[in-house]
């Protein structure tokens, strides 16, 4: 059985707005790769995922795990 979807609100700050615009791309864009690529989120041609998450590559797929590990995130609460 399938979880509930979570919404969360977040201001984003003008310099996120800003270099989203300056790139052409949305800040929805931006956030929903990253998630992808940070969870190992697969959207396949064949069978596209419902909600739009999905993945950039492999290498982004580390480099986000790299990020969240380096900045400490998977030691903050244990």
């Amino acid at each position: 059985m399938p979880r509930p979807r979570r919404n969360l609100t977040l201001k984003l700050p003008d310099e996120f707005i800003a270099l989203c615009r300056q790139d052409g791309v949305t800040p929805e864009i931006v956030l929903r790769g990253f998630i992808a690529d940070l969870c190992e989120i697969q959207s396949y041609v064949a069978a596209p995922r419902a909600d739009g998450y999905a993945s950039n590559g492999s290498d982004e797929r580390s480099m986000a795990w790299d990020y969240y590990e380096r900045v400490g995130y998977p030691w903050w609460n244990k």
